[in-house]
């Protein structure tokens, strides 16, 4: 198995800085609906003891004392106990830093402060708390994150891209949806299916499949979005979709992290990802070289932060799909396991999926799944995490830790006959 550089080492080796993680989401949603709810707590069991986790919300401190039992989770944690969606966590910060300035006094250490996704806001709040900012300016997050955009950086640099078209939505031209319909209809003349995704949605927002009997409804549901920009694309016959994970860090060094093959649903939104040994090593070369000239550009301009770069392999060749030019959902599993491999270094495969259950306390969860729950000793096991909606909705994350891919596969399937199941 390749080597590769732990995350952590990423954003810091020195003992005498404090990681500060920020791990909201909602920087990078002007716009919020049920759909979206921020995941600050994810960072919990991924940071090192040393390091501070800061979250808009409260967190379920039955599941701090369950990650503390295992020497897991930091020594700090602020809680800004924000429960609208009003302010994002950097906008917390920016309007209150007293508690963390306080933490930062207190050990003496210089801090880093590492958000989710890094805009103005981030780079506000790190400097009212005097902090280094793991994360780039917002002209290249938003550069980067832009799917249309990166289309044309990855054509810049000779990198083959899906065919397709950037097409401006503009509800107040009543010519618009007919101009849509017509690109639409151009590929479906040779394809199937056409898919149609924003260029700066995430997880499965704004991205929509049709083959072309409802494209009147279709081109509603977009505008409604506010999306002012999409990609129309043939929707291709998918092998797999692996994701290929990289760090340039404040000096500008950049360190690959790894590959893994991402599990989407319906062909189109990501749910999990999951990593073992290597994948084909053609498939590895392929996307490695690929990643390496996209990694530099963004380098050379200046980008700072985590960054992983989907791809989806088909008959006709491997391309590039996405560029999250931020920390992804997959992120935090590689803090954890690369924390728990520490430990129990005969797991050989992990596999992150985002879980549903009857809505519970984590004390119940705990008696569901005591059997296969992680102990710190045992190689197959199950580790939750992102548990802060809970005993709200039920909804939550798991890995899987397996020493094999048998394992993996009874390990979900033990899951789901316990009512916990793939959201």
């Amino acid at each position: 198995m390749t080597n590769y550089l732990p995350l952590r080492k990423c954003i810091s080796k020195s003992d005498d800085e404090l990681v500060i993680f920020g791990a909201d989401n909602f920087a990078q949603f002007p716009r919020r609906d049920a759909s979206i709810r921020s995941s600050c707590d994810r960072a919990l069991p991924g940071a090192s003891r040393n390091d501070l986790v800061v979250l808009r919300g409260k967190h379920d401190h039955e599941y701090y004392k369950w990650l503390r039992s295992y020497g897991l989770g930091p020594d700090h944690v602020v809680e800004y106990k924000e429960s609208s969606k009003e302010l994002s966590l950097s906008e917390c910060i920016i309007r209150d830093p007293t508690p963390i300035l306080k933490i930062i006094g207190e050990t003496g250490r210089n801090p880093v402060y590492v958000p989710w996704y890094s805009g103005k806001k981030e780079a506000e709040a790190a400097n009212i708390l005097g902090a280094e900012l793991f994360g780039a300016t917002e002209a290249a997050t938003l550069k980067y994150n832009d799917k249309a955009e990166f289309k044309n950086i990855c054509r810049q640099l000779d990198i083959p891209v899906v065919v397709g078209a950037s097409f401006a939505v503009q509800p107040e031209d009543s010519a618009n949806a007919r101009e849509m319909a017509r690109v639409i209809n151009s590929y479906l003349s040779t394809n199937e299916t056409v898919i149609i995704r924003g260029t700066l949605g995430e997880s499965g927002m704004s991205l929509y499949k049709t083959t072309g009997n409802d494209l009147s409804e279709l081109y509603e549901k977009i505008a409604a979005t506010g999306e002012k920009m999409v990609l129309i694309e043939p929707f291709l016959r998918v092998i797999s979709s692996p994701g290929d994970q990289w760090a340039i860090d404040r000096n500008g060094k950049i360190d690959h992290l790894g590959v893994t093959d991402q599990v989407c649903e319906k062909g189109m939104v990501h749910i999990g990802t999951q990593h073992g040994p290597p994948i084909a090593q053609r498939l590895h070369d392929l996307i490695s070289h690929t990643s390496q000239k996209i990694v530099k550009h963004m380098s050379q301009y200046g980008y700072c932060g985590v960054l992983g770069i989907d791809y989806i392999v088909t008959d006709e060749n491997v391309f590039p799909v996405e560029n999250n030019a931020r920390f992804n959902g997959s992120t935090y599993p590689w803090l954890i396991t690369d924390k728990i491999r520490n430990v129990i270094p005969s797991i050989a495969y992990w596999k992150f999926i985002k879980i549903k259950t009857r809505p519970c306390s984590f004390l119940e969860l705990v008696d569901r799944i005591q059997a296969i729950l992680y102990d710190g000793e045992k190689t197959n096991s199950i580790f939750p995490y992102n548990c802060n909606a809970l005993s709200l909705t039920g909804d939550f994350a798991v890995i899987l830790l397996a020493e094999d891919l048998n394992h993996l596969i009874y390990l979900e399937e033990l899951l789901n006959e316990r009512g916990v199941k793939r959201n």
